[in-house]
């Protein structure tokens, strides 16, 4: 990777390509310690429960985008999100299958 991009240095790579990063975890429990950010900044934050090992908390920062740019990311984020629901109605009929259960 670039420093200053997300442009990937394989060749055969796509290049319209983004690395989207890996959520941070939050610095402890407390909400109130979440780290400072401008008013026009919202902070959103995820807690995970986990059966085994430590509990996970994610947190980020909401950044509003608007115009061309906006309408692209909401209709490539919509056709994910139906990818994901596709795969995980499919996951469910494996399942039922495995089960036993009819079709």
């Amino acid at each position: 990777m670039h420093t200053d991009d997300t442009t990937a240095d394989d060749p055969h790579d796509d290049p319209t390509a983004v690395a989207i990063p890996r959520p941070r975890t939050a610095p402890d429990s407390d909400i109130e310690n979440l780290p400072k950010t401008g008013s026009d900044q919202p902070v959103w934050w995820y807690d995970q429960r986990r059966r085994r090992g430590s509990d996970r908390q994610y947190l980020g920062y909401v950044n509003p985008i608007s115009g061309t740019e906006g309408e692209r990311i909401r209709g490539k984020l919509a056709d994910v999100i139906r990818d994901l629901l596709d795969w995980a109605a499919q996951q469910s009929q494996d399942q039922s299958t495995e089960d036993g259960e009819a079709a």
